[in-house]
């Protein structure tokens, strides 16, 4: 009897562990234009979240993006670099359980809250998130 208590709780653990390293990620992709045609600021992020056909959603689960993601949203805590709503223009979303990450057309500008940082993502990584969208990595 205490060895299948024993089995059921290591497999409940290890289905924990399975799911959480498996978390999926909406990318979620803006063509740089809005209604008015004007570039998605941080004052209107929520553009990102609506049903427009110029907003596109890929979801994946991928481990190394999902660490990434995680360094990046850790290290803008960390620098504590208060910036300025409308400092900047915003392309991609990363959406990882209940966190989103903001980022430019090149990947290198990230917003997490009211903080942003600079922080420039591996080619492969960067790649990996263009190929979902079409767009060719040496355009950015």
């Amino acid at each position: 009897m205490i060895k299948v208590n024993y089995f059921i709780l290591l497999l409940v653990l290890v289905t924990i562990v399975i799911s959480c390293r498996n978390q999926k990620i909406a990318l979620i992709y803006s063509n740089n234009t809005v209604d008015n045609s004007k570039y998605v600021i941080a004052s209107d992020l929520k553009y990102f979240f609506s049903d427009n056909r110029d907003i596109k959603r890929v979801y994946l689960r991928n481990e190394k993006l999902s660490l990434k993601t995680e360094e990046i949203k850790q290290k803008i805590i960390a620098k504590n670099q208060i910036i300025t709503p409308d400092d900047s223009y915003y392309v991609f979303a990363l959406i990882l359980k209940k966190d989103t990450l903001f980022a430019d057309d090149r990947l290198e500008f990230w917003k997490y809250r009211d903080r942003g940082i600079y922080y420039k993502l591996e080619d492969k990584i960067k790649k990996e998130i263009l190929k979902y969208y079409k767009l060719n990595p040496n355009q950015l």
